[in-house]
């Protein structure tokens, strides 16, 4: 297994070599490619993370009291309505924290809504040029801000793709700002860079490795804060019932306190309906 340093050497080297599919998978970074017209993607995945402090009690007594945190099943949809544009709408069911030491109990509750515009500026051609993309997100609160598992508020982020693949290797990254209005103070917000990148490469017909590594970066504060992880994994390409479909199973680790340690991500992305390329 990769070492954490090899993993965030590797999505270094993303970033610095003009890096960036849509949001899928396991991918902390979206991409500049967008699929055919007309198509409809699925994502299904859960999550976990260990030693995740509740940011609540932190702000309240300056205690940091860890947890484990599980989300899911997180449901994604994208969709391409012609060469240049895809939407996509992303969905926690539900988000757990497993024995948490404020409430001396599992707790849980829904998750929050995410929905996602892209804009193609330059396609790419695989090996010739990289693909170059804008996209907007806005979080929606649902998650209680009561039991420390969501802030409860707007969150927004505005970022640059640029994408580049060869037959087995993928280059991907994003740059921007993101926007977090603040839980605890009114009309406050912090604003932070959006960085990320990520190197997936196929190592077999029907295998592919990755790693992936950003997340947002300045001054946070408890309940708007600067997370950032990295992952690493493995994706296995496989048709069900006959569409095209990746299973995927990896590992997190939490660069910045608050973002917790180490953790999982598995799950599966598959075609709905495949575009078609006019």
């Amino acid at each position: 297994m990769l070492s954490l340093r090899r993993f965030a050497t590797l999505a270094a080297l993303a970033l610095i070599g003009s890096t960036a599919s849509a949001q899928t998978g396991p991918m902390l970074t979206p991409s500049a490619f967008i699929e055919a017209p007309g198509h409809i993607g699925l994502d299904l995945l859960g999550m976990t993370i260990g030693k995740e402090p509740n940011w609540l009690t932190y702000a309240e007594t300056g205690v940091i009291q860890p947890r484990t945190r599980i989300d899911g099943p997180l449901i994604r949809l994208n969709y391409v309505p012609s060469e240049r544009a895809e939407f996509a709408v992303e969905f926690n069911g539900q988000t757990f924290a497993v024995k948490d030491p404020r409430y001396k109990q599992t707790i849980s509750d829904w998750g929050d809504v995410t929905l996602r515009a892209k804009l193609g500026l330059h396609k790419g051609e695989n090996g010739a040029s990289p693909a170059v993309a804008t996209q907007f997100e806005v979080t929606l609160p649902n998650t209680s801000f009561g039991n420390g598992l969501g802030p409860n508020t707007i969150r927004l982020a505005a970022v640059l793709l640029v994408g580049f693949k060869t037959g087995n290797l993928t280059l991907d990254g994003n740059a921007g700002l993101a926007i977090q209005d603040e839980p605890l103070r009114a009309h406050e917000q912090r604003d932070f860079a959006s960085l990320s990148g990520s190197i997936a490469y196929k190592v077999a017909e029907h295998f592919e490795v990755f790693v992936d590594a950003g997340g947002f970066f300045g001054k946070g504060t408890p309940g708007a804060i600067a997370k950032r992880e990295a992952r690493g994994g493995l994706q296995y390409q496989h048709s069900m019932f006959g569409k095209d479909s990746k299973f995927y199973v990896g590992a997190r680790r939490g660069l910045v306190d608050f973002t917790g340690d180490w953790g999982v991500v598995a799950g599966l992305t598959t075609h709905l309906r495949s575009g078609v390329t006019p």
